[in-house]
């Protein structure tokens, strides 16, 4: 969910993806075994990295967590593994091959809702880490400092130094988007290019979502089906039956009360914060701007602004897609960005 909507919300009542699957697919969710585990083991029961960075030291500081490891159709993902990053540890997953990506999950959502569909058609071009934000799943927190975007964006840049990449490209949905233009805009060294998807800049300059879907999608009352409206177009039935089917497909993880409010504080403290703003037009990172024509949630004339404000960003707009236009259309998703990295030289 984007940082964008500004507006006060239920802060106990579950994350929009998994409120939607759990009233559609319970069985589902609850078959795959739920919450993280809270023990860790300093040995891999997993699949080990692909890659060359995972280098002694950071495997040395990093920590598989028992019994993280998806069956079935996510088996690919290999397990949770846990490092320290600035007085936190995050829980990161790591799959592919090919240039490194990562890739940053929205407001409170953690990496059991991507989709594994997606999730494997971009394994198969790139090698793929996917992480909790702080506070999130599998990722601790240090309550004693305000959670914000810019933390966000920190912990996002210490965890690509933690795990050895290097220059990776950088995949955010949502507050990720938001998240990865902060990369882009207060460390652009730390990355080679990014995807931004139905995310805003913040500040003054973005366009809040509109108080009368503010107002449905924080309603205790609101059903299942009705968050399905607000991620997906009417028409897009195998769209969403799709997606609620892919969350069931990964162990769910817990997010708990307080990471709520935190979360929800750091989206407010973004709508007054000018330094994304101020600092994007400096960025000579490559940015890819994209976003569903019919979101909601975001209304997609930020696409516009964040593309405008940038020097080196390209906008594509999904006609017939909603704020969750990357699941709705992974195959065009999958190919718009394999072509927007190799073009940038990533690799």
């Amino acid at each position: 969910m984007s940082a964008s909507h500004r507006t006060p919300r239920v802060l106990t009542r579950p994350r929009l993806a998994v409120a939607a699957a759990t009233v559609a697919l319970a069985a589902v969710a609850c078959s795959s075994g739920g919450g993280h585990a809270t023990g860790v083991s300093s040995a891999s029961s997993g699949k080990p990295s692909t890659r060359a960075t995972a280098m002694t030291a950071t495997t040395a500081a990093s920590a598989t967590v028992p019994h993280s490891a998806p069956s079935g159709k996510g088996a690919f993902l290999g397990p949770v593994r846990q490092v320290p990053v600035d007085g936190i540890r995050i829980g990161y997953r790591q799959f592919g091959s090919g240039p490194d990506l990562v890739m940053v999950m929205g407001d409170t959502g953690t990496m059991s809702d991507w989709t594994v569909d997606l999730l494997s058609r971009l394994g198969r071009h790139y090698h793929v880490t996917i992480f909790d934000n702080r506070g999130v799943g599998y990722t601790t927190d240090d309550t004693s400092v305000p959670d914000t975007i810019p933390l966000m964006a920190d912990d996002t840049v210490g965890l690509i130094k933690a795990l050895g990449l290097r220059h990776p490209a950088l995949l955010g949905w949502s507050m990720g988007g938001e998240i990865g233009l902060t990369v882009a805009a207060l460390h652009p060294g730390a990355i080679s290019a990014l995807v931004s998807t139905g995310g805003d800049l913040g500040g003054s300059e973005a366009i809040n979502t509109p108080a009368a879907v503010a107002k449905e999608l924080n309603s205790p009352k609101t059903t299942g089906p009705q968050m399905m409206d607000l991620l997906f177009p009417a028409d897009a039935t195998a769209a969403r039956a799709a997606y609620i089917e892919q969350l069931g497909l990964i162990p769910p993880e817990k997010v708990g009360d307080e990471t709520l409010l935190r979360q929800y504080q750091a989206g407010q403290a973004y709508g007054s914060f000018e330094g994304t703003w101020d600092k994007l037009p400096d960025s000579t990172i490559p940015m890819l701007i994209t976003n569903g024509s019919l979101d909601k949630i975001t209304p997609p004339g930020n696409a516009s602004i964040i593309s405008h404000r940038a020097k080196h960003a390209k906008r594509v707009m999904f006609p017939d897609a909603g704020h969750a236009m990357l699941v709705q259309d992974a195959g065009r998703f999958v190919s718009l960005v394999t072509q927007f990295t190799k073009a940038s030289g990533v690799e």
